[in-house]
């Protein structure tokens, strides 16, 4: 009967021994897991943003970037404005072909479209008017319009070893436009013919013609241009004298 008594005893505290010993074991595994818990969030840097900084920068120069194209587009919109072609042919003035001297002293400038024995018909600038031939003096025909350009007086020459450049001024005293205005200089070696000959555009008024064109190399009547001319001569060349002319078109 003590034997048994003896062997329960024995089994009772075999079995508590064991459960402290597995308490202490997962209680260690607790810890342990704590501590590495602990040493992870110990690892993370306190200023690493919740977002990719990286990337967000990047999305802003991206919008700063469209941002200034859309500027840039408006500003040339503002500097360039749409012209209607169309709008330009209807403004077009008629040729002015005659003048027309009355009895009254008044002079009527237009086109003679159609006359008989007591009148006539003239296109002007402000419609079509009809006059009586008895009170009309004289009639003359009208010259037409041109440009005639000019170099004015003082022109700049510069030289830096091979290279000679020429800025000046060139002047509309005709009484039209002069379109794509160049100046020409023309460097010779004897009396046959140039050995270089070197052009550039003036830059006056901006114009647009009726093909849509836009150009700034026009001058209208009284008005001036502005030109700067390089030209490269080599040392080899030995120029005797430089001549220099103006060329243009006309256009509507």
């Amino acid at each position: 009967m003590k034997n048994i008594y003896f062997i329960l005893l024995f089994l009772i505290l075999f079995s508590c021994s064991t459960k402290g010993k597995i308490d202490s074991s997962d209680g260690e595994k607790e810890l342990v897991s704590n501590a590495s818990l602990d040493i992870n969030e110990d690892k993370k840097n306190p200023s690493d943003p919740f977002y990719p900084l990286k990337e967000s920068i990047n999305n802003l120069q991206n919008q700063i970037t469209d941002l200034k194209s859309q500027v840039i587009e408006y500003e040339s919109r503002l500097h360039n404005p749409t012209i209607d072609t169309e709008l330009i042919k209807l403004l077009k003035s008629p040729d002015l072909k005659n003048e027309i001297i009355m009895n009254t002293g008044t002079v009527i400038q237009g086109t003679i479209i159609s006359e008989n024995s007591t009148q006539m018909v003239v296109k002007t600038q402000i419609g079509q008017l009809t006059i009586e031939k008895e009170f009309v003096v004289e009639i003359k025909d009208i010259e037409p319009l041109i440009p005639n350009l000019q170099f004015e007086d003082i022109i700049e020459e510069r030289q830096s070893d091979s290279l000679h450049t020429y800025i000046g001024k060139v002047k509309n005293i005709g009484g039209r436009r002069a379109d794509f205005v160049r100046v020409i200089y023309y460097y010779w070696a004897d009396d046959t013919s140039p050995i270089i000959r070197d052009s550039v555009f003036v830059s006056s008024n901006s114009t647009v013609y009726l093909n849509g064109v836009i150009s700034d190399a026009s001058i209208e009547p009284t008005e001036l241009g502005d030109f700067k001319l390089s030209t490269v001569i080599p040392d080899t060349v030995d120029i005797e004298y430089i001549t220099k002319e103006i060329k243009w078109d006309i256009f509507e």
